[in-house]
């Protein structure tokens, strides 16, 4: 997976890359329209919990100020899903989620939408593979100075064995939470949703 940057060509989630400057542009997206807020708006808060949703592409972020974002799939719909689609990620975030969470206190440096490159292939009549453009996430936290990376994969099976793997576009919202599900939590609140 490489980032489509004009002066690197070094794999992204493995080797550290200076710090993206703060006039960057946002890859050009597929659609005409951009999904999602701006990934500096994540810049200097303080992640607490990390979360991997067991049933959708979804990757939750909880910050110390009780603001909540995730990383989504473009195009993902959770009533007619189409191919399976999933998050993948570094190593290294990806040993940390083992249980599905984590809890941290990591201070975002950097984040930015960037823009890979893998290689897709389709094996069902005839083998065929293809250059894959994609938008991924990265980030990198003060405490280990390291870039993360989180995208998205399609893929297709045949009695077990992959026949298609694609790639999609992932993009960072903000989570609003209901102001009845947080009373809810709250001792002694009136209204108990539990």
């Amino acid at each position: 997976m490489l980032a489509s940057s004009p002066n690197q060509g070094t794999p992204l989630c493995t080797s550290p890359l200076p710090s993206p400057a703060k006039s960057r542009r946002r890859p050009v997206p597929l659609r005409l329209q951009s999904l999602g807020v701006d990934p500096g708006l994540l810049v200097g808060k303080v992640l607490t919990k990390l979360s991997r949703s067991s049933k959708h592409p979804t990757l939750t972020l909880d910050f110390s100020d009780n603001t909540t974002f995730q990383i989504l799939v473009d195009g993902y719909d959770p009533v007619h899903r189409g191919l399976p689609k999933e998050l993948e990620m570094d190593s290294s975030l990806e040993q940390l989620l083992t249980t599905g969470q984590a809890h941290v206190e990591w201070t975002i440096k950097d984040c930015a939408l960037i823009t890979l490159t893998d290689k897709a292939f389709e094996s069902r009549e005839r083998e065929q593979r293809w250059d894959q453009n994609h938008t991924g996430v990265a980030f990198r936290f003060f405490e280990d100075q390291m870039w993360h990376c989180v995208w998205a994969t399609l893929t297709d099976h045949d009695q077990g064995t992959c026949v298609f793997r694609s790639y999609d576009d992932v993009y960072i919202d903000q989570l609003h939470r209901s102001p009845r599900k947080l009373r809810a939590h709250v001792p002694g609140s009136p209204i108990d949703l539990r």
